[in-house]
């Protein structure tokens, strides 16, 4: 009987994060409370964080967000911070709170670099055929602002210092021989089972000198 129930837990588990997105009905006032005392201190109350290691989340994609906090709790997305934040979280706690973040409004734009705008811009639009990298822009927009239908987070404004080490987490998930640990990878969602996600064979042809100009052009855009 304990088996079985162990593995239902894990249907279960493996059902939330793979699944299609559909976030519950939220309340946004309940949503704020919790973002009070859980997660304001990292990304501060209305979305906005003053730590450039932690991502904004004010005005982002609410399946985005939803989606994210059932990764972590189920640990397909691995950060110990996280992870112990949202355990005692129900999934109707975790959807309150994507959809109090997402109704915040957005956060504003960083500061990029002239000196690597020009090879950012291109790399961002149209990537780089002759290795493969292909465009942020496709699944991001032109604009970074996401794709809310697809749960594509927006990017523009977003910190450079977190996008840069998201985008080396991803890295290290798509060079299966490069980073052993679990918890110094990022996955997302492939096709099939066994199969890598689009941002680690995205992530695995890029260089860090690509990382990061990335970075600091995603900051700035808007």
């Amino acid at each position: 009987m304990k088996k079985l129930i162990a593995a239902a837990s894990l249907c279960v588990a493996s059902f939330s994060v793979q699944a299609a997105i559909v976030v519950p009905e939220y309340d946004v006032n309940a949503g704020q409370k919790i973002a009070e005392t859980v997660c304001a201190a990292c990304h501060g109350l209305n979305g906005v964080s003053i730590v450039p290691a932690q991502p904004n989340l004010g005005g982002q994609n609410v399946k985005y967000l939803y989606k994210q906090l059932v990764n972590f709790k189920a640990g397909y997305r691995k950060n110990g911070i996280m992870q112990s934040q949202v355990a005692n979280l129900s999934q109707q706690d975790l959807a309150n709170v994507a959809g109090y973040y997402s109704s915040q409004a957005s956060w504003g734009v960083g500061y990029g670099n002239p000196a690597t705008n020009q090879a950012a811009t291109k790399l961002f639009l149209g990537g780089d055929k002759s290795r493969g990298v292909i465009g942020c822009a496709g699944c991001h927009g032109p604009d970074a602002a996401g794709n809310t239908w697809a749960a594509f987070p927006k990017l523009g404004g977003q910190h450079a210092q977190y996008i840069s080490t998201q985008l080396k987490l991803f890295r290290a998930a798509g060079r299966v021989d490069d980073i052993a640990s679990d918890d110094q990878k990022r996955v997302n969602d492939a096709a099939k089972e066994g199969e890598m996600g689009m941002m680690q064979t995205v992530a695995s042809k890029l260089s860090d000198n690509d990382i990061r100009i990335l970075a600091d052009y995603v900051s700035a855009i808007h």
